[in-house]
């Protein structure tokens, strides 16, 4: 869902929608996740949730950084539990463990920053 530029010069900006949308058709045990937008020097990805789905511990090999959309997430990291709603995000280095739960339904934006711009 992203729209890259018209510009002559198509590598300066992409405008990404849909970063909100629920799990549309979705009914699996796990939250879907869906690549929204793929360049260089970033991925962008939607994870949409349903209420009490979980995303077990992983790592990402490249730093992070996990914005609420909508609902009500809760990030585990190091120890601690935030909460993701909107207007709220956390950071994440790369290679540390991490779990998402759906406290209720809910959507995060995550971008994975892995190269040069």
């Amino acid at each position: 869902m992203s729209t890259p530029s018209t510009a002559p010069d198509d590598t300066t900006h992409t405008f990404i929608t849909g970063l909100d949308l629920p799990a549309i058709g979705w009914d699996g045990p796990k939250p879907q996740v869906k690549r929204l937008h793929r360049s260089d020097s970033e991925t962008i990805v939607r994870i949409a949730f349903a209420e009490g789905q979980v995303m077990p511990e992983h790592m990402a090999a490249h730093p992070i950084v996990v914005l609420g959309q909508t609902g009500e997430i809760d990030f585990e990291v190091g120890g601690e539990t935030f909460r993701l709603e909107p207007g709220s995000a956390i950071r994440v280095a790369a290679r540390v463990p991490h779990t998402l739960t759906a406290a209720t339904a809910g959507t995060v934006t995550l971008i994975v920053v892995h190269g040069r711009a």
